[in-house]
């Protein structure tokens, strides 16, 4: 598992501006320190994303690790659904995550390399949950995340 920023102070004021503030001109600042190294680890490999909420990216208009993903020039590709009804982001139980999120586009990741790329990794619960629907169809599958949380350093 690859994570690049500690998810406190300035780099969570920065998140949370881009992603629920719906800024999206702090992208390229928040990628600009890991775009080479992120390059660099998902060359020759598909780059896939955990899903938001529908209504998440509805109201956001944008999904916002594919735009974080696309400002450091790197293609990726939603082959999940997040069924969730709603957030839960502050859920001390993170478990059912992994019952909320599906596979929908299998055939775009067979016999692939893969990595799979979440903005904040907080219990690891949907960036596992999305690396174990992906594993029965892939060469090979790794996680990254662009922050984590004190929680995930337990």
């Amino acid at each position: 598992m690859l994570s690049f920023y500690k998810y406190e102070t300035t780099v969570r004021v920065l998140l949370l501006r881009y992603k629920d503030g719906r800024d999206r001109s702090l992208a390229k600042p928040i990628m600009w320190r890991v775009k080479k190294k992120l390059k660099k680890y998902t060359r020759d490999k598909m780059v896939v994303v955990v899903p938001s909420r529908r209504d998440s990216q509805i109201s956001r208009s944008f999904h916002h690790v594919e735009y974080l993903l696309d400002c450091a020039g790197i293609v990726s590709h939603s082959i999940f659904e997040n069924k969730a009804l709603h957030d839960q982001t502050n859920v001390s139980d993170r478990t059912d995550i992994a019952n909320n999120i599906i596979l929908v586009a299998y055939t775009k990741i067979k016999n692939k390399d893969v990595v799979v790329v979440d903005d904040i990794i907080s219990s690891g619960s949907s960036l596992e949950a999305c690396m174990r629907l992906v594993k029965p169809y892939v060469k090979s599958v790794k996680g990254i995340s662009i922050s984590y949380s004190k929680r995930f350093e337990k």
